[in-house]
């Protein structure tokens, strides 16, 4: 009868151990699944943030450029072509607007053959040729409608173009400059932060870009952040869009291109991996005009 007990209670404490170990193991399962939706809806959460924020600062860079475009005193300047009066106006301009929204920006003017005729950071530039390498200023002639991009030129940036029409003429045109610190800024306070990742190949024209910092030997940073954070990324890994990660940060990201539907580099936005999640799930595009969704033109 002992015997039998014995056998019994081994028997029950062996089945109860594979129990606790089976619960755990399916709780240890949960808390997993539940980690890794959990991180994936917060990289989609910045990066809808993101591409929302861009487009408001795209709609607020365009919203200038025509306000500017539309000024009597600016124009009167350009055609007069008194660049020393355009220079104090536009500046005057500028630091009123930057006192009232505390927006950093740049402002250039193009002279009607696509030359620059003005710079508001520095009036001894002038009659440099844009027309080959700046398609947005193309486009704006052509068109003779506003526009606003991404555009890469000697630097890389938010570029919003409007034209000087007179009597249905193209004249010229202006443009504003946002550069990233205020999208970068808007981020951080949520908790995200930017990169913009610019292919190498294109220093030929972004000129001013050549000292920055090359991250994964093909990319520049455009922006100022710590390049540790990218540490351990696979950069050759990145698809059209989508997410991976390292050791301590998650990214959502998406490229972006030219006008021409050249590549020019990816938007990467991190956040905090506490887990440590492995993530790495790229998406390309099924068809070449679906770029347009994802390209910030």
């Amino acid at each position: 009868m002992n015997f039998l007990n014995i056998d019994f209670n081994k028997y029950f404490i062996s089945f109860l151990v594979l129990i606790i170990f089976f619960t755990f193991f399916l709780l240890y399962l949960i808390t997993k699944i539940d980690n890794n939706e959990n991180l994936i809806n917060n990289l989609e959460n910045n990066f809808n943030t993101t591409k929302y924020l861009f487009e408001e600062q795209k709609r607020y860079a365009l919203s200038l450029a025509i306000l500017l475009s539309k000024d009597d005193e600016i124009i009167k300047s350009f055609l007069a072509q008194d660049r020393e009066k355009s220079f104090e106006l536009i500046n005057k301009k500028i630091a009123t607007l930057k006192n009232v929204q505390e927006l950093n920006f740049e402002v250039q003017i193009h002279n009607q053959n696509l030359t620059t005729y003005l710079q508001s950071w520095d009036i001894s530039k002038k009659d440099i040729k844009l027309y080959t390498f700046r398609k947005g200023l193309i486009e704006v002639k052509n068109n003779k409608q506003p526009f606003v991009s991404i555009e890469l030129g000697k630097r890389l940036n938010i570029k919003a173009i409007s034209p000087f029409i007179l009597e249905d003429t193209f004249l010229g045109s202006i443009e504003v400059i946002i550069g990233f610190d205020i999208l970068a800024h808007q981020l951080e306070k949520m908790g995200y932060k930017l990169f913009v990742l610019l292919d190498k190949k294109h220093l030929n024209i972004a000129t001013e870009l050549t000292n920055n910092e090359l991250i994964n030997r093909n990319y520049i940073l455009v922006n100022q952040n710590s390049s540790n954070i990218l540490k351990d990324l696979d950069l050759t890994l990145l698809k059209d869009y989508g997410y991976i990660s390292n050791e301590n940060y998650a990214f959502s990201y998406f490229s972006y291109y030219d006008l021409n539907e050249n590549h020019l580099g990816y938007i990467m936005i991190a956040i905090d991996n506490k887990n440590h999640i492995k993530i790495n799930k790229g998406y390309e595009f099924k068809q070449k005009n679906i770029t347009k969704i994802i390209k910030i033109i």
